[in-house]
C-alpha cells in the first residue's frame, strides 16, 4: 500500500532540513520537538528509507531525504498557490496572505507579529514560508508570494522595498574566547580571527564584508553556511567567531552556549530589514494590515 503523507508532515520535514534543527522546525509549525521527531520517524518507516542523518549535533538530509525535500517543497508551493486561488475566488473578504521570510528574520523578529496577526485577523489565511533570500525575491516578482521580509534587500526594478528597521550586529564567540571579557569591541580586534560566515552570495554576508572592509579589517573565513542555525553551532564547536544580529544569539548567550560583545560604535554595526512587494501591484487589505502591524512593532 502506498504511504499516506499529508501536507503538514511535508512542511515539517522541509522546515527541519532548512533549519537543521528539531526545535526550530517545531517552533515554525507550533508543535513540540517530540512531535517533529515522531513525524520524521513515521515518514521514514512509511517510505522504508532513511531521510536524515544526525552527526555532531547537525542534521543533514541523505540523498533520499534531499530528493524528498525537493519534491515536497514544490508540492507545498503549489498547494499554497492553489489555496490562495480557491479562497480568493470563494471569499474575497477573508482572502489569503502569503509571506516569505528568511530564517534569521522569521524566527526572531517576525514571529511575534505573525502571532499577533493570527489573533487580530483570524478571517485571513496567513501562510508564512521560511526559505532563502533569492527564492523570496523570485516568488514575490512572480506572484507566488505577496510579501517578503528579508535582511539587506537588494534593489530590483520589479520590487518595491518598504524599510522596517535596522538590527544591531554584534561580535559572537565561543563561550571561553579571550575577547568575551570585554565590555565593547572594535572591528580591528577581530583581525586575523578564524571566521564563520554566511555563504558569499547571501546579502547579510555581503553587507558584513562591506562593513569590515570600511574598517580595513580582514578575517580568515573558516566555514560558510546559508543557515544561521548551522552557523551558530559551528561557533559553539569552536570553529571560529562571527558577526550576527544580536537578537539571533541572545537565547544561546543566556544559556551559556555562546557569548557576544557589542561593538563600540553600535549605530554603524547594523543590518537593514525590509519588506518586498511587487512594484505596480495593488496591495490587498490583508497585506496592508500585515505591514501595518510590522511597522507598529518596529
Amino acid at each position: 500500500m502506498e504511504p499516506n503523507i499529508n501536507i503538514a508532515t511535508m512542511k515539517t520535514f522541509c522546515d527541519l532540513v532548512d533549519t537543521g534543527s528539531f526545535s526550530r522546525a517545531a517552533d515554525s509549525n507550533y508543535v513540540s520537538q517530540s512531535a517533529v521527531s515522531q513525524q520524521v520517524a513515521k515518514l521514514e518507516r512509511d517510505l522504508s528509507v532513511q531521510l536524515i542523518t544526525r552527526g555532531g549535533g547537525i542534521i543533514t538530509p541523505t540523498d533520499a531525504g534531499r530528493a524528498f525535500y525537493e519534491g515536497a517543497r514544490e508540492m507545498l508551493r503549489r498547494y499554497e498557490q492553489l489555496l490562495g486561488e480557491v479562497h480568493s475566488a470563494s471569499d474575497a473578504v477573508r482572502g489569503v496572505l502569503r509571506v516569505g521570510t528568511i530564517y534569521s528574520v522569521g524566527f526572531y523578529l517576525l514571529d511575534p507579529f505573525v502571532r499577533r496577526f493570527f489573533r487580530e485577523h483570524p478571517e485571513v489565511a496567513l501562510h508564512v514560508t521560511y526559505t532563502n533570500w533569492n527564492s523570496i525575491s523570485a516568488a514575490v516578482i512572480s506572484g507566488e508570494m505577496d510579501l517578503g521580509v528579508v535582511a539587506c534587500p537588494d534593489t530590483n526594478r520589479s520590487l518595491e522595498i518598504l524599510p522596517l528597521r535596522n538590527e544591531e550586529l554584534v561580535a559572537v564567540f565561543p563561550p571561553k574566547h579571550d575577547l568575551t571579557n570585554r565590555k565593547t569591541i572594535l572591528a580591528k580586534d577581530l583581525a586575523g580571527e578564524s571566521f564563520v560566515a554566511f555563504q558569499a552570495n547571501v546579502p547579510t554576508r555581503r553587507h558584513i564584508d562591506k562593513l569590515l572592509k570600511s574598517r580595513r579589517v580582514s578575517v580568515k573565513v573558516a566555514m560558510e553556511f546559508d543557515n544561521i542555525e548551522l552557523l551558530k553551532r559551528a561557533i559553539m564547536a569552536g570553529v571560529g567567531v562571527s558577526i550576527l544580529p544580536r537578537e539571533n544569539v541572545e537565547a544561546e548567550a543566556a544559556r551559556g552556549d555562546l557569548s557576544y560583545v557589542r561593538f563600540k560604535d553600535p549605530a554603524f554595526w547594523t543590518r537593514p530589514i525590509g519588506v518586498l512587494r511587487r512594484r505596480g501591484r495593488q496591495a490587498s487589505p490583508a497585506e496592508n494590515m500585515f505591514v501595518g502591524i510590522l511597522k507598529e512593532g518596529t
